[in-house]
């Protein structure tokens, strides 16, 4: 979306939130989540199928089967839901994993899944092949602003596209980067070492359009999305600084935790270049009189 002029309306859209869930994994503990059981009720992955994805992967597969658990009944059809990945530095473990070897063996050492599986789009992918759903699946931001990017994206799709009945948002991120030796195996994998090692943590929304957003229930959830006229846009520096997986993290538990909060308060979120995320509980009387539509997003007087 580009930058408004002084004069342009400010946009609003919203969402419905149907269910989510957060998980966390120490690194040590990533291994043993490839191949385990997945929740009763939800559907079984393909065999081996997290054999060669990448961490972030993994654990933002598991946040979405646990999210799929933890749905209402009866749970709809994901077959035509889209599916927005937010990863903060995804795949980096592998690539270097793979530039040692790389040194060592030469190029036959290098594993072919690294593009498919260790891309910024990987997870979304891997969510879209395993729940066999046909709506777009792109991955978005790469950085430590996965939120707001992956909440921004989201939302705007579903503002714009009528045909899409919901979207899996998935943002996942490191706590600390993991460090690695010079073969490019994780130091900090050890169970020992795992409570003040790197943790993966992820969590996985099923946001559902607006209209739809209140069903039959009291009470629901709701996303919104508030664009005002005048919008900062970051300016490109000549040194970019460091990612910070620490941020990252961090605006991910916090949206984690206000999913499980919000019926008691209300959660707030700015996105670095101004527009605001808000989250809370709307009765389903109210989406009657203020539902904000499908299609088109609702445009305010600035």
């Amino acid at each position: 979306m580009h930058a408004s002029t002084p004069n342009a309306e400010a946009v609003s859209a919203a969402c419905g939130v149907a269910s989510h869930a957060l998980v966390e994994a120490p690194l040590a503990a990533i291994a043993s989540l490839r191949d385990s059981s997945v929740p009763e009720g939800v559907p079984a992955l393909p065999s081996r199928f997290l054999r060669h994805c990448d961490e972030q992967t993994v654990v933002g597969m598991r946040a979405v089967l646990a999210a799929i658990a933890g749905h209402a009944e009866p749970r709809p059809s994901f077959a035509e839901y889209g599916v927005v990945a937010a990863p903060c530095q995804a795949g980096r473990i592998a690539t270097a994993q793979s530039l040692a070897m790389l040194r060592t063996a030469g190029g036959v050492a290098v594993s072919p899944h690294i593009v498919p599986q260790c891309s910024l789009h990987s997870l979304a992918g891997a969510v879209s092949v395993a729940l066999g759903m046909h709506g777009p699946n792109i991955g978005v931001s790469g950085g430590q602003h996965a939120v707001s990017e992956g909440l921004f994206t989201s939302l705007s799709l579903l503002a714009a596209d009528p045909s899409l009945p919901g979207i899996w948002l998935v943002v996942s991120g490191w706590t600390q980067e993991p460090c690695l030796d010079a073969s490019g195996k994780p130091i900090d994998s050890t169970p020992q070492q795992a409570p003040s090692g790197p943790i993966c943590r992820a969590v996985a929304v099923a946001l559902t359009a607006d209209t739809h957003a209140a069903d039959n229930s009291v009470t629901s959830r709701r996303l919104t999305l508030h664009m005002p006229t005048s919008i900062r846009v970051a300016r490109p520096a000549a040194e970019q600084p460091a990612v910070d997986h620490r941020l990252a993290a961090q605006e991910i538990r916090a949206f984690g935790h206000a999913l499980d909060t919000v019926h008691d308060t209300s959660w707030s979120h700015t996105c670095p270049w101004g527009a605001e995320i808000h989250l809370a509980y709307r009765s389903a009387a109210s989406y009657d009189s203020q539902n904000v539509g499908r299609g088109t997003p609702r445009r305010e007087a600035a």
